[in-house]
Parts: C-alpha cells; structure tokens; sequence
C-alpha cells in the first residue's frame, strides 16, 4: 500500500490527503497545533466562534465548488458579501461607493484630478511604482503607502508589484467591480455595478471544513496527529527518508511539506533563503451588544494600531451569542518582536482605538478579549522574492519524494479556495504516479481564481527564471 507523509493540517494538506486516503494511501498527517485548519482554523470560547481573521468560501472553478460543498454538506450556508473600509475618518462600503467622494480632503481631490490628467509613470517592479502608475501619487501617498508600512513594516518601495496583483487586486471579489486605474475607481464610485455575489460559510466557523476531513480522514484508518510539530528532516540519496516529531522518527515514502518553506530548508541544511512572513496577533473581543455594523470586515486605512477588523456575527449569527457580538482585531508583527513577546500591552491601545474610530461604542461593553498569536501569516513579497523562491524550489527538486503545497509551503499569497484547487491538482499528479518532486502546479498565477481548472494537464517541471512563482507564465 503506497504511503505519504503530510506535514501542516492545513487547508491544503487536508485536501491531499482526503483524496489519496479515498484511493487507498496510507496516510499520516501531522500538525503542531492542537486544532487542524491552519489558517482556516476557528477558535471557538463558548458560544463565541472567531475565525482566524475573515475567510469564506468562493470559487470560479466548478471542480472546486463541488469538492467543498460535498465536504461541508448541510454546513454549506450561502452568505451574501459586505465589507467596509475605514478612511478619511469616516466608514464607506467597498467597493467604493460615491459617498467617499464627501469626506475626501480637498487637497487629495485637487491631487487626484492632477493625476488623471498628467499621469505620472514610475519604472521598476515595485509596489510603489504600480500603485503609482495606476491610481497616483495622491492616493499613494494619503492611503496606499502610510497603510503598506504600517501592516508589512516596509515602504512600498520595497516590495515587488506583484503584493497588489496579490492583495490590492484580489480584494475586490466581484470582477465587474474591479478598480485598477484611478479611472475605472472614479467611474465604479460614480456609477457603482451592484456586486451580489454569494459565498459559503458553515454556522460556526470555516474551521468546520477541516473538521469534517479529519473525521472522514481518521474514519479511513489515517492518522492526523495534532499538538506534534516536526524537529528534523533526514534526507539520503535524493530522498526524505524520514521526520523526526519529539523524540519519535517516523520513515518516509512520500512527503508533503505545507509547513513554512524556511523550516524545510532549515532541515534540510540549504542556505537560508531571504523569504519572510509576516505574523499577526488576533485579539478576539467579546462584545456586550450585538453587532454595530453588518460589514463582515473592515480595512482600517488611518492610524489605529489595527489594519482590518472582522465582526463573525455579520458572516453567521450563530457565531455569536444572542445579543452579544465579536470584533476580531489583527495586528501584524514579527515572531519573537516586542508584540509577539508581550501582546497583552497592547490591549488596552487595541481598545482605545477600537473606541476612537467609533468600531466600538464603549470600552465597557468589552467582556473579555481572547489573545491569539498566528506565525506565518502571509508571505512578504520582497523586490528580491522572486529570485529567492525560484531558487529555493530548485533546490528542494533535488528530492524526488518531496513536495512543497500550500501557503506556507510555497510562500504563496492565496485564499482558501486556491490552496484547495491546488490541493486537489497536486493529488492528482500522485495517484497517477508522478513524482512528488516534478509536480509544478503552475501557481505563479494563483491571484485568478480559474488558475488551477486550466492546469490540470499541465506538463511539470520545476520553474526557471522566466516562469517563476508569481509570474504570469
């Protein structure tokens, strides 16, 4: 019986081994947190369930569509979209509607119809000069860049362009809605399309969708072992022979890495490649009133210590108490930073500023806040990170039985939907016999949500220069 060795409960981990475990694979998954999901995990405090940040499941790829709703089945409940955006101290729907045009400064106004006239065009890969070149130095520089450094910690500057294919793009759902030139944002304001697109979400959490794998993955005779993260990797003539969890060595077959890319490298004594993750505390408040707001989430664009708050009671009122409500917070840091090491000092500004952009309507109605620290939340996608991972994952192709998958494991800025195309393509690749080293998902467009439907038959190989991660082929 063939066997695969699955590192990282994740969303994408999950997915491979729900599909090889139903063709008779032996597996084993292992994951150091005592709750599965990765980032698509939900904690859950009583009748309070708060997901790590907001997630919900949407996709264009019918193969995808299906796989999640047979897995959810009567936790599939469709959810309409509303999200917000705190700027210019007032709130506004988004995407933008009219009503921003009122509490725009009138020096940014006066900036803003310079920039569609005498367009100004910057060269480089940055981020800086995308954003620049697409909406103007005025909006760069009143909303794009003051926010970029205070949720990365680097000036847009620094990082490449393709940070807003990523999450600038992405961040507008609905395609008919997509703003990407100060134009197409002027003319969407104006003469707004109505974006009704639906999504789904279990009553308590998207945690609810790596649950069921596992019960379906443990009721098939596989092993997910929670709370037992790996301390070493052995390696041998071209392949991973076997994982050490505690003082336990387990042999390898097959092995599917989804934990951070740095690790694995780490392990396996390669140099340490310049590749970065942001990390993010989640203060998880539990709120004496129901919600103020039906916006599921909100881009905070000022200077709250916050980037993004998420309100669970406006994806699913079973999410919450009855007139209760819930406020996850996300502020970002780095692992082992002064925030990481002491992020209770920071509740009492979380609070305040919760209070002063009027998010909440009192520090007294906080009944309690839960603190959550998540290492590894997104990738940073440095001006250099294209080289780096390009030459990071032909280093890994020396072993034929690894395979890199997911967020972490590919350093790969995706969604929940993506991480499962990806997942379902990958085990595709092994039931058929490929070698786990010659899989290449193609997922250097992994910012279209169509990216893994058009790649099923894709010819593998390992990326050169020209088709790295995160270029378009």
């Amino acid at each position: 019986m063939p066997s695969v060795l699955i590192v990282g409960a994740g969303v994408a981990g999950l997915t491979i081994a729900h599909q090889l475990s139903s063709e008779g694979y032996e597996v084993t998954v292992v994951e150091k947190h005592t709750a599965a999901g990765g980032l698509g995990r939900t904690w859950h405090y009583g009748d309070f369930h708060f997901d790590v940040g907001p997630h919900r499941f949407h996709t264009e790829n019918p193969r995808v569509a299906a796989f999640i709703k047979a897995v959810l089945q009567e936790d599939a409940v469709e959810i309409p979209r509303r999200s917000g955006a705190r700027m210019f101290g007032r709130f506004h729907e988004w995407p933008l509607t009219p009503g921003i045009l009122l509490s725009l400064p009138f020096s940014l106004m006066v900036r803003s119809t310079k920039d569609l006239v005498f367009k100004e065009h910057l060269p480089g890969e940055s981020f800086e000069a995308d954003v620049v070149n697409k909406y103007g130095r005025g909006l760069y520089d009143v909303f794009f860049a003051p926010y970029t450094l205070k949720f990365l910690g680097y000036p847009a500057s620094e990082l490449h362009r393709d940070w807003a294919r990523a999450g600038v793009n992405r961040a507008v759902i609905d395609k008919r809605a997509q703003s990407d030139t100060l134009w197409s944002l002027l003319r969407n304001t104006l003469m707004p399309k109505p974006v009704d697109t639906m999504f789904l979400y279990p009553p308590h959490g998207v945690g609810r969708y790596s649950d069921r794998i596992v019960e379906t993955l443990r009721s098939r005779g596989a092993t997910v072992r929670l709370g037992t993260g790996v301390t070493g990797v052995e390696a041998d003539g071209g392949r991973v022979t076997a994982v050490e969890v505690g003082a336990e060595r387990i042999a390898c077959d097959r092995i599917v890495w989804t934990a951070p890319m740095t690790e694995l490298t780490a392990h396996l004594g390669l140099p340490a490649p310049d590749l970065e993750y942001l990390s993010t505390i989640f203060y998880n408040v539990e709120v004496a009133s129901p919600d103020k707001f039906d916006y599921q989430w909100i881009y905070f664009g000022g200077d709250e210590i916050f980037s993004r708050v998420s309100l669970p009671g406006a994806f699913a009122k079973t999410t919450v108490p009855p007139g209760m409500s819930g406020l996850c917070v996300e502020v970002t840091c780095r692992e082992g930073d002064d925030r990481w090491q002491h992020p209770d000092r920071l509740t009492p500004k979380v609070i305040e500023d919760l209070v002063r952009t009027g998010t909440l309507d009192s520090a007294d109605l906080v009944r309690r806040v839960h603190i959550e620290r998540v290492p590894f939340t997104y990738p940073i996608y440095k001006l250099n990170y294209l080289e780096q991972l390009t030459t990071t994952l032909r280093a890994l192709g020396q072993w034929r039985n690894l395979l890199v998958a997911g967020r972490t494991g590919r350093f790969w800025y995706n969604n929940m939907d993506h991480s499962i195309g990806q997942g379902l393509t990958m085990a595709d690749r092994i039931l058929r016999g490929d070698a786990l080293g010659d899989i290449d998902t193609a997922d250097r467009d992994f910012w279209s949500d169509g990216a893994q439907s058009a790649i099923d038959n894709q010819q593998s190989t390992m990326p050169d220069a020209s088709k790295a991660p995160g270029t378009a082929a």
